[in-house]
């Protein structure tokens, strides 16, 4: 079979790999001149950034990340870290430490007034999610779209799991009144790590996912020399090692059915034939390569969440020298009240780390989610680049929270708007990491990997599960074992 992957991020990845090594003739293409998707990097003279993701899960044994790179025989370098992150807020620095234990003293004593609550929130979250880990390891795909999927889940399903059935679609805001934690400090905390997680603040987010999210952290939080491009690459190196090809600077810009298969046209006109069409860009930018009645099939199946808010990204690239970052925590969520969410995210280049600069100085990425309505007329460029200094001003002051003893000159700064999403990523709008996880957006609410089209499969992070690089090699695992994998 031939296989058409549209996309080189870590979904279309995935599966190019997986089908690629059990025989089938795989060609993946890419848009961009970079591998990786919204974990790619991008360099700037002698500075190397990632250019979204940054820290790495997925990679602890047994994780999702290590399963597949064995089963491809790749590896990618990772450090396991006792402090995930340092979330401050309020004059307070809170350790987000790997080690269960260690975390709830570090929350119980930040919030003694919520300390009860906050065991018991804790423990009913890891006890959700132990009792859930058979499924998740399992990784289903949902919702149920063929017998194939029923049974793969079927197989994980214990009678204890009867217990959580209640909680399928619960809200974690009613999960937080429960404990007395709702509307705290604390929730403010669940906030940031959950809208990075779950595309969601904590009240909106589904309790399951929620005590996966919460849980994950402590199975073991990663640091990748260079970034998750990385793991990127390792796949990519197993797209070619199974004589699969994998063509950069190839954007798909027409889908066609044929008798033979699909027709697949890129925007110099050159053209592809393939019996299998694995589309692992979002939903709103497959929906745009289609016509006639399959793009109307395709549009009746998936129309619900083509018109779903998501989230934009503004990140600051930035250097700065090692004196002022010198013992500061690798990554770091900082609440600051001019940004929409009240957030943003740091990740630190480690002061080894070679690959991002061999220089005395670090490269940061600074990030905060952005409305994208607030963006409308940003095609306007007098209007994008008032947001654009706007916004660079914000992350600025960010920055200097982050590190006080800056005196405000960097070595480099460069702004990421939605516009750089588009033009690097071909991200519809410039909307990333997918739709928010609500119970009425999540789990069995959520995008299909298999369409109503012969052949035809999605995946990435507007398919379920979601965002982030686990939720995308996960998808795209639904499609490979749709494919004949066998993991």
């Amino acid at each position: 079979m031939r296989i058409g992957v549209i996309g080189g991020g870590i979904s279309g990845l995935t599966v190019g790999a997986l089908t690629g090594q059990v025989g089938h003739e795989v060609i993946v293409f890419e848009a961009s001149r970079e591998w990786g998707g919204c974990a790619g990097k991008f360099k700037r003279g002698d500075y190397l950034f990632p250019a979204g993701a940054t820290l790495g899960m997925g990679f602890e044994r047994g994780g999702i990340h290590t399963r597949v790179l064995e089963r491809l025989d790749e590896e990618v370098d990772v450090r396991l870290l006792d402090e995930v992150m340092q979330i401050e807020f309020d004059d307070q620095q809170i350790v987000y430490y790997q080690e269960r234990e260690k975390f709830m003293d570090e929350l119980t004593n930040h919030f003694p007034q919520h300390r009860d609550g906050i065991m018991t929130f804790y423990q009913e979250m890891w006890r959700d999610f132990e009792t859930i880990r058979p499924l998740f390891e399992r990784l289903p795909a949902l919702p149920f779209r063929s017998r194939q999927d029923i049974i793969h889940a079927l197989k994980g399903i214990r009678f204890k799991h009867g217990r959580i059935l209640p909680k399928l679609n619960r809200p974690l805001g009613k999960t937080l009144r429960a404990h007395g934690l709702n509307d705290t400090p604390f929730e403010r905390v669940i906030d940031g790590i959950l809208l990075d997680s779950l595309q969601t603040e904590a009240k909106d987010a589904t309790h399951l996912l929620a005590a996966v999210a919460l849980s994950i952290y402590h199975e073991g939080a990663f640091y990748v020399d260079g970034g998750l491009f990385q793991l990127a690459h390792a796949l990519e190196r197993a797209v070619t090692k199974y004589r699969g090809e994998a063509k950069l600077g190839r954007e798909i810009r027409k889908v066609e059915r044929i008798a033979d298969g699909w027709l697949l046209t890129d925007r110099r006109g050159r053209m592809e034939i393939v019996d299998t069409v694995v589309s692992s860009i979002p939903l709103e930018g497959t929906v745009k390569l289609l016509g006639g009645e399959v793009e109307r099939t395709f549009r009746r199946q998936y129309q619900r969440f083509l018109h779903r808010e998501q989230w934009g990204t503004f990140s600051l690239y930035i250097v700065l020298p090692e004196s002022v970052c010198f013992g500061k925590p690798l990554f770091r969520q900082i609440y600051h009240e001019s940004l929409s969410t009240g957030h943003a995210f740091i990740s630190m280049s480690d002061h080894n780390d070679q690959l991002r600069t061999e220089r005395p100085e670090r490269t940061i990425t600074v990030s905060t989610h952005i409305d994208l309505k607030e963006w409308e007329g940003w095609k306007d460029r007098s209007v994008y680049e008032k947001l654009e200094s706007e916004w660079t001003e914000r992350l600025i002051q960010v920055v200097k929270t982050a590190y006080p003893e800056w005196d405000g000159s960097p070595t480099l700064a460069l702004p990421g708007g939605p516009g750089a999403w588009v033009k690097y990523t071909k991200r519809p709008n410039g909307a990333v990491g997918g739709y928010r996880q609500t119970p009425n957006q999540a789990l069995f609410q959520a995008a299909s990997y298999r369409t109503n089209l012969p052949q035809f499969f999605v995946c990435g992070d507007t398919v379920f599960p979601g965002a982030g690089t686990i939720g995308a090699m996960t998808s795209g695992i639904h499609v490979a074992r749709a494919l004949g994998v066998k993991i």
